[in-house]
């Protein structure tokens, strides 16, 4: 039998405790057992009652928080030995691009400084004009 309505005791929680409890819970630093023990909450429903209320702001205020603490390093023993992950094709794929554009940009200004010093020794108009028929 619970107790008579006499001798229960209706607790006030400041809302930084309830949200300190449930960001806890949320992230994974402590179960609902823990944060109950730690945080003197007198019930399960108390803290899922706050976990409907508090969930959804305290996940978005704190996502990129939320985000590291999910984060894991790569295990490099799970790949097929002499297979290169996704990610790291994609980086070498990135500087190889870079650096073919680099290659280009210095090709064009080559051809251009072409350009002017066959226009400055033969005196002849080689670039089109842009107002042409």
């Amino acid at each position: 039998m619970g107790l008579s309505k006499e001798f229960r005791v209706n607790r006030q929680y400041s809302e930084e405790l309830k949200k300190r409890a449930v960001f806890n819970v949320l992230s994974g630093a402590m179960r609902k057992s823990e944060a109950l023990r730690e945080y003197g909450i007198g019930s399960y429903t108390s803290l899922d009652r706050w976990m409907e209320r508090y969930g959804h702001g305290i996940l978005t205020e704190h996502k990129e928080l939320l985000i590291q603490m999910g984060r894991r390093k790569p295990n490099t023993n799970t790949a097929v030995k002499g297979e290169i992950p996704e990610a790291e094709k994609l980086r070498h794929e990135l500087a190889k691009l870079r650096k073919d554009l680099k290659a280009a940009e210095l090709r064009a200004e080559a051809y251009s400084l072409m350009i002017d010093l066959a226009e400055k020794e033969l005196k002849v108009a080689i670039r089109k004009k842009s107002v042409t028929k």
